[in-house]
């Protein structure tokens, strides 16, 4: 756990400066960062849409600011569909010396990797006291969100390469002088590593190409800046690679005041966790991390037991 946490917190500071699938598709960059929720809780349904294939990433370490110029598109795909890579590697082994999954284990097919991601999600009450279950609730595992060349995110569904993503919201109410507090957790199961490690290059280079991006409705993001790192890099001892985005989240409907924005994410072989945290009014940047820790933490130990293998 401390070397989960000291990775969640790289960069971090004062909690001033500036949160799954990723590849570049005809609409943009697809993965899980939450737009206001318009669906309802669903179920297992529909399956995945087709893609193109393109060429994937070597790694997914770095950073990136809001001083950069925008990322352009660098592979096309069908729309609600998204580019990645063609990897015939077997899928599942971390190449990492911190752990590798039992290839028996990894999911192979839509119907095991909805038993993982409901398996490894997030309960409400793991973000720490008081929080309950945010509105909706659970995502349709066969879709995710998309950021479009506008920088707005919007909900699709997958891509033959991911087998599931699965979104759980939790809430702290306001209460008193302290505002709402918005959490989210997602887990995305890709069919080999390669396709979770784009994921993770894109993410990483999303703040970039969109600093300020417009999550729904009344609420929007800005000054996002990204920090990604390798195993054994800046304190990350859990997992393949890991990625933080920070930045100020603002709520149009809630008077617009800049709140603390992150998302944390996490890759474990063909799998990626990820926790999203949008502020609220008197709560404190460490405050706010502390609940993505524990949430992270619960994740990452769940999908190592679940996808067994060796530490």
């Amino acid at each position: 756990m401390i070397g989960l946490c000291g990775a969640l917190l790289v960069g971090c500071g004062s909690g001033d400066e500036p949160e799954g699938d990723r590849a570049v598709g005809a609409k943009g960059t697809t993965g899980t960062k939450e737009p206001t929720g318009t669906e309802g809780t669903t179920g297992p349904s529909g399956g995945p849409s087709a893609a193109t294939s393109g060429d994937g990433p070597t790694g997914s370490a770095g950073s990136a600011g809001s001083e950069g110029g925008d990322k352009g598109g660098t592979a096309s795909g069908e729309p609600g569909g998204t580019a990645a890579p063609d990897d015939t590697s077997a899928p599942g082994t971390a190449p990492t010396p911190d752990f590798v999954a039992d290839p028996a284990l990894v999911p192979k097919n839509r119907a095991d990797a909805l038993t993982l991601v409901r398996a490894v999600i997030t309960r409400p009450t793991e973000y720490g006291r008081g929080y309950g279950k945010g509105t909706p609730y659970e995502s349709d595992p066969g879709d995710w969100n998309v950021l479009d060349t506008s920088c707005n995110w919007q909900r699709e569904r997958l891509p033959r390469t991911v087998l599931a993503s699965f979104t759980r919201r939790g809430q702290l109410p306001a209460s008193g002088a302290k505002g709402l507090v918005r959490i989210s957790s997602t887990v995305t199961v890709h069919r080999t590593t390669s396709q979770a490690d784009w994921e993770m290059a894109e993410t990483l280079e999303e703040a970039l190409r969109c600093p300020d991006q417009r999550l729904g409705g009344s609420e929007r993001v800005q000054q996002l800046m990204s920090l990604g790192s390798a195993f054994g890099q800046s304190a990350n001892l859990t997992a393949d690679d890991s990625l933080m985005e920070r930045g100020e989240f603002i709520d149009e409907s809630g008077g617009g005041a800049p709140a603390h924005y992150a998302w944390n994410q996490s890759r474990l072989g063909t799998v990626t966790v990820s926790v999203v945290v949008k502020g609220g009014k008197g709560h404190t940047p460490l405050e706010l991390t502390t609940a993505q820790i524990q949430a992270m933490t619960s994740m990452v130990n769940r999908l190592k037991n679940a996808l067994g293998g060796t530490e």
